[in-house]
């Protein structure tokens, strides 16, 4: 009979893509009254896609944290999966995204480029498009704390996080999200924190995530997730099934409105896959 751990590993996919973006607004939470956090933003007829769009309410209030301290008003994430690296072609996509956003916000010419950042979030270290960006393009990247690199004289303000290199001090659940489980002393504060927060759907969202992930990394134990949701007094199952309870309350009064958008570009809607 295979363990619980080899038929989740088989039976479950992870989002990486919903995974990093709670680890952002979990990042930021001591800031969010002065964030609006959108997923999955469409921009344009053509269904153009951002993996996050975060938006300042108060530009002129500073954010300290680390990865915000270059927010303005208008912030884009490009998220790297756990198996992608970051390429000169998702770099120059992610700006023609930010330019098209210009185009379409505001009034005429309300924005410039100087209202909008631009974060690209990758795993891995992306050494060819550094190498791009200083050879080809002549442009400076500095790195400006752990796992934290600006693109300096860009067309937009960029900045390209490493979540590997990140410290579990200033960025303890992306850091989590890194193959890191098995520092102990971030596992012990990340166990910890959750138990504060477990009741919220976000933080729900990122421990399924987690420990679906965990299950697929190289070299990772996922009795090592087993073993923290066990301390939080919680299985993967539990978190399983509080995801899919907390997800169906957000997301079946929005299946109407999808169905109405695909129908409107004559793409069949078939409900059952949603199930």
């Amino acid at each position: 009979m295979p363990s619980t751990a080899s038929t989740h590993s088989k039976s479950q996919r992870t989002n990486w893509h919903e995974a990093v973006s709670c680890a952002i607004q979990i990042e930021l939470r001591d800031y969010d009254s002065q964030l609006e956090f959108q997923s999955e933003y469409i921009l344009g007829k053509n269904s153009y896609r951002i993996d996050l769009l975060v938006i300042k309410k108060l530009v002129q209030q500073p954010i300290s944290k680390n990865i915000a301290r270059i927010f303005n008003t208008y912030n884009l994430f490009e998220i790297k999966g756990y198996g992608s690296s970051l390429s000169t072609d998702s770099y120059y996509k992610a700006i023609g995204y930010a330019g098209l956003l210009i185009s379409q916000t505001g009034h005429k010419n309300q924005y410039t480029a100087d209202d909008i950042t631009l974060t690209f979030l990758s795993l891995h270290f992306p050494g060819k498009l550094f190498r791009h960006l200083k050879k080809e393009r002549k442009l400076t990247v500095e790195k400006i704390s752990e796992g934290i690199y600006y693109i300096n004289k860009e067309t937009f303000y960029i900045q390209i996080i490493v979540t590997a290199e990140l410290s579990p001090d200033e960025s303890l659940y992306l850091y989590s999200l890194a193959n890191r489980l098995q520092d102990t002393i971030p596992a012990n504060r990340l166990v910890k924190d959750y138990i504060k927060h477990q009741e919220q759907d976000i933080y729900i969202k990122y421990m399924h995530q987690l420990t679906t992930a965990a299950m697929k990394m190289k070299g990772e134990s996922p009795m090592i997730c087993e073993g923290i949701l066990n301390l939080c007094g919680t299985s993967s199952e539990e978190i399983i099934a509080r995801t899919k309870k907390e997800a169906a309350d957000y997301y079946l009064p929005q299946i109407d409105y999808l169905k109405s958008l695909l129908e409107q570009n004559n793409i069949p809607f078939d409900s059952r896959k949603l199930e």
